[in-house]
């Protein structure tokens, strides 16, 4: 059989229908139509997909924070706010990666439900904490790198510790009873592997300020230890506030207690002439208008509450209170 050549003609048409489209290759005949963005799914990842938002557990760090907020001024003796910040879903690696060295990293146990969390104070809060306990105002900051929390920093912290946990049991009574149970501190995220580090973890973000000073605490809660109560997290049912608001009602009354107030009593008034004003010498007079019978009006941060009678106590000018002032009577 003669072998067939193809002519300059044929060769250059065959290379435009390539170019052009017109011929089709053996490999596009096998490839089919285009897939557009499909990527394969490898059905042997046990990755967890998390989606969503868990509204009741948004509710329960609200109150959270206001309770803790009355919590911790009884500690300090210190104008203190809480907020939270965030809540979001990782992986714990993820959460662990973004811990600094050293951290308050304290680990507890969501009784009844297995598995544990972890509590995480930076460790610019927990100096903050530190210095405000004893009396502080947070002005001087403390070196972080290259040196762990010494015996009372951790004594002082555990306080907070303590404190936070017994609030977030409290709230969470409302939703489904849980137990906050504390089990050990740590400084090295390197040793605090309460779960996989693929595993997907919930982190409430708070932030605490103590008189203009800020710092952050995050509670890591691992998704597959709500998962029994995946459902009311996810649901919108309303919280039963009634216990927590009372509770929270009657510890702001208290703060309120420790607030200083200006109290002053005026012994009484009187005009004078600007000439027997630069006349006058010691020894010289003045008569008020009020007679040594009559009754001082007292004020209380600059609005008159009281009526009192003066007197002396221990060396000291005081005043009796005898009456509450016209229209302070209940």
């Amino acid at each position: 059989m003669a072998e067939q050549i193809l002519t300059q003609v044929e060769v250059d048409a065959l290379l435009r229908g390539l170019s052009n489209g017109d011929i089709q290759t053996e490999q596009e005949s096998v490839e089919g139509p285009d897939t557009g963005d499909v990527k394969p799914y490898d059905f042997a990842n046990q990755e967890k997909v998390v989606r969503g938002k868990l509204p009741t557990l948004e509710m329960i760090n609200e109150k959270f924070s206001r309770s803790l907020r009355t919590s911790v001024f009884n500690l300090m003796r210190k104008s203190v706010d809480i907020s939270p910040e965030s809540m979001k879903t990782a992986k714990y690696e993820d959460f662990v990666r973004n811990l600094q060295v050293p951290s308050s990293l304290n680990v507890f146990q969501f009784v009844p439900f297995r598995g544990q969390g972890v509590l995480a104070i930076d460790p610019s809060l927990v100096f903050l904490i530190v210095d405000s306990y004893f009396g502080g105002d947070g002005r001087f900051q403390t070196r972080i790198e290259g040196r762990d929390f010494t015996n009372v920093e951790q004594a002082v912290v555990k306080k907070v510790v303590d404190i936070i946990f017994h609030e977030m049991t409290a709230v969470w009574k409302a939703v489904h009873p849980v137990d906050f149970k504390y089990m050990r501190t740590e400084m090295n995220p390197q040793f605090v592997n309460v779960v996989g580090a693929s595993e997907h973890v919930i982190l409430s973000v708070f932030r605490m300020e103590i008189e203009s000073n800020t710092g952050n605490f995050t509670l890591c809660l691992p998704y597959n230890t709500i998962e029994p109560i995946k459902d009311k997290l996810l649901g919108t049912q309303r919280i039963d506030t009634s216990e927590v608001d009372a509770r929270w009602f009657d510890n702001l009354k208290e703060q309120f207690g420790y607030v200083p107030l200006t109290v002053s009593g005026e012994m009484g008034r009187a005009e004078i002439s600007l000439s027997d004003l630069l006349s006058l010498r010691s020894g010289d007079v003045i008569q008020l208008n009020r007679k040594v019978k009559d009754l001082l009006e007292v004020e209380v941060e600059g609005m008159t509450k009281l009526l009192a009678r003066p007197g002396v106590m221990d060396n000291n000018y005081a005043l009796k209170v005898a009456d509450a002032a016209k229209g302070e009577r209940g």
